[in-house]
């Protein structure tokens, strides 16, 4: 399986998810916070990559794998 990343809902519920998932989720507004190397985002507070141009982004993904 492939990279996981620890993610916290808007229900409470913690799971983990692939990081396309973590995108869909992030854009239906249903993340609380997740989890990159660095420590928590919290969605809101943090800054987040500009969905519209996620495809475009060539850095480092700091989301952490599990």
């Amino acid at each position: 399986m492939g990279q996981l990343i620890k993610v916290e809902l808007k229900d409470g519920a913690i799971c983990r998810m692939a990081p396309k998932a973590l995108d869909v989720f992030l854009a239906r507004d249903k993340v609380t916070r997740f989890e990159r190397s660095d420590g928590w985002v919290v969605v809101g507070r943090d800054p987040l990559r500009d969905m519209k141009n996620s495809d475009k982004h060539s850095g480092f993904d700091r989301r952490v794998a599990a």
